[in-house]
C-alpha cells in the first residue's frame, strides 16, 4: 500500500515538475526574448544613427567666398602720381557688376570737368584748398594704372568702408599736397579694413605706398579685373540717333558699371 501510494507520489511529483518545465520552456523563450528585442534595437538605432552620421557630410564650412572688392590703386599723372580705391562688388564669374571710384583730389579736377584747372593743385603745395571724393581725371583708364592692391570682402566689412567713404565725403576735409592728400585718405581706408599699413603716408608716393601696403598685408601682383558686361543692352532704333559729342561719364554710386573705358587725359 505504501509502495503504491510512493509509486503515486512520485507520479505527481513528476508531473508537477514536468507541468513546471513546460511552463518555463513556454515562458522562457518569450522573456529572454524580450532583453533581445531591446538590444536589438538599440543596436539598430544604434546602427542607423550612425549610417545616418556616416552618410550626413561634415558641418559645411562657413562660406568663404566674398563677392566684395576694395582696390587701392596708383596711376601715373604729369606730376608724381595719384592714389584712389576702386570699390565694389562681382558676380559669380569674378566680373565687376557694382562699382564706385573714391580718391581724394583737388575740386576742379573731377573726371567730369570740361576744363581741369591745376591752379587748385598747385596752390595746395602750399595752403590747404578745397577738396572732392570721387574719380578724378585719368582714374577710369586702366593703361594709367601703375600698381593695385586688391582685397576680397564680405558683405559687413564692405559696408563699413562703404559708411567710412560717405561719412568723409559729407565732411568735406581740405587737400594738402603734404598733410591731406590722396594717399592719407587711402591709408585712413586701409585703416578701416584692418590692414597693416605703412608709416608716414602723407609723404608717400602713390605707387610706393601701394606696394609697401600690399607686401605688409601677404598680397601679390594681381590682375584688372574685368567689368560684367551689361545684362539688357537697349534695343536697336529703326532711327539711328543724331551723333552727340562724346564726354566722360564717372562711374555711378554702385550702380552697374560700365564695361567700356572712358577716354580722357591725365592732370
Amino acid at each position: 500500500m505504501r509502495t503504491t501510494q510512493l509509486r503515486t507520489g512520485i507520479r505527481v511529483l513528476a508531473a508537477i515538475s514536468f507541468a513546471a518545465i513546460s511552463i518555463g520552456l513556454t515562458a522562457s523563450p518569450a522573456t529572454a526574448q524580450e532583453p533581445n528585442i531591446a538590444a536589438s534595437e538599440n543596436t539598430a538605432a544604434a546602427s542607423a544613427g550612425g549610417s545616418s552620421r556616416a552618410a550626413q557630410p561634415a558641418a559645411a564650412k562657413p562660406n568663404s567666398y566674398k563677392s566684395y572688392f576694395v582696390e587701392f590703386r596708383s596711376r601715373s599723372a604729369a606730376s608724381y602720381g595719384h592714389m584712389y580705391v576702386l570699390y565694389g562688388q562681382v558676380n559669380g564669374h569674378g566680373e565687376i557688376v557694382k562699382s564706385d571710384i573714391a580718391g581724394l583730389h583737388p575740386k576742379g579736377d573731377a573726371n567730369d570737368c570740361e576744363n581741369c584747372s591745376l591752379i587748385p593743385w598747385t596752390v595746395g603745395h602750399v595752403l590747404f584748398v578745397p577738396s572732392e571724393i570721387g574719380a578724378s581725371d585719368g582714374d577710369l583708364e586702366e593703361k594709367y594704372v601703375t600698381d593695385r592692391y586688391r582685397v576680397m570682402l564680405d558683405a559687413a566689412a564692405f559696408n563699413k568702408v562703404a559708411a567710412h567713404i560717405k561719412q568723409v565725403k559729407a565732411e568735406k576735409p581740405l587737400w594738402n599736397a603734404l598733410v591731406n592728400n590722396c594717399v592719407t585718405f587711402g591709408n585712413d581706408v586701409a585703416g578701416v579694413m584692418g590692414l597693416k599699413t605703412p608709416s608716414g603716408a602723407n609723404l608717400m608716393k602713390p605707387e610706393s605706398y601701394i606696394e609697401s601696403l600690399r607686401e605688409m598685408n601677404g598680397g601679390k601682383p594681381q590682375k584688372a579685373l574685368r567689368f560684367a558686361a551689361p545684362t539688357s543692352p537697349k534695343p536697336a532704333s529703326a532711327t539711328p540717333p543724331a551723333p552727340t559729342k562724346p564726354k566722360k561719364e564717372p562711374l555711378a554710386n554702385l550702380a552697374p558699371s560700365p564695361a567700356v573705358e572712358v577716354s580722357g587725359a591725365t592732370r
